[in-house]
């Protein structure tokens, strides 16, 4: 296995008083290379999940192993090695003052560095590094390969975003966390996300964990499905599996967890 999660505890305070365990115990596991899916009704943990696995949020108890190494007291620098990631807000993910390639460059960087992230310096790509990113965009049928120069504040949500998608797929990560990254997108943007998403997926042969909340698209894509809810999985599916599912089953499966979870 890839990524192993055994005992996950996490929890937090609640609004007058009191603490919410949402994680309890929770074990998960996903073999190398496999891209799973993870669906699930507000506040089930999906994003939580994603963010204790990132170390955006520390686990109360438990493990999270990466190829035989342990995650969770690596310190972010040396996480941000090993995980890509791409948020849902396609502002999130590179800094609107900088070019296309000084985005590509920062997120190098990053990856590399022994001492953790750099700031804006370094963040110039010489020539050398300019020609490997056209290719690379090129190669990805990105039709930004000309723009390197062009401040990436300006581009469209859906440019942006695939510019955070090949930011977050660069130096080859372990793992790749991929949180509604396209629920801000208009239909024509999220289908060219997708797209690239499936042939990075496919050419970098990482773990891929990927939040949605669009069960359309929860069916078309990934190797494996899986529903969260109040911090358990409720149900999986491997490809052939999920072939038999449709939208209405799944929201079925929705409200029938609801009604059998509420006190």
């Amino acid at each position: 296995m890839s990524l192993v999660v055994e005992g996950l505890c996490w929890g937090h305070a609640v609004p007058g008083g009191g603490r919410r365990e949402l994680f309890r115990n929770f074990d998960f596991q996903s073999r190398r290379g496999e891209f799973t899916v993870v669906i699930g009704s507000n506040g089930s943990g999906k994003s939580t999940f994603l963010n204790l696995l990132a170390g955006t949020l520390r686990c109360d108890s438990g493990s999270i192993r990466l190829n035989d190494q342990p995650l969770q007291k690596l310190p972010d620098h040396r996480r941000a090695r090993r995980i890509g990631r791409v948020m849902q807000n396609p502002l999130e993910g590179t800094c609107p003052g900088l070019t296309i390639a000084e985005n590509l460059r920062l997120a190098e960087g990053r990856r590399r560095s022994t001492i953790g992230w750099q700031g804006l310096r370094g963040i110039h790509p010489n020539q050398a590094d300019r020609r490997r990113y056209r290719d690379l965009l090129e190669q990805l049928g990105l039709p930004l390969a000309d723009r390197l120069d062009s401040l990436v504040g300006l581009l469209s949500g859906g440019q942006r975003q695939t510019i955070s998608l090949v930011m977050a797929s660069l130096g080859n990560p372990e793992l790749l966390l991929l949180d509604e990254h396209t629920a801000a997108l208009d239909p024509k943007a999220e289908a060219m996300v997708m797209a690239l998403t499936d042939r990075l997926v496919e050419q970098l042969g990482c773990t891929t964990l990927m939040v949605t909340h669009s069960l359309s698209q929860a069916l078309r894509h990934g190797d494996r499905l899986v529903m969260l809810h109040d911090g358990q999985q409720v149900g999986g599916w491997d490809a052939a599996q999920r072939q038999q599912l449709t939208t209405e089953a799944l929201q079925e499966m929705y409200g029938a967890v609801r009604v059998s979870t509420t006190p």
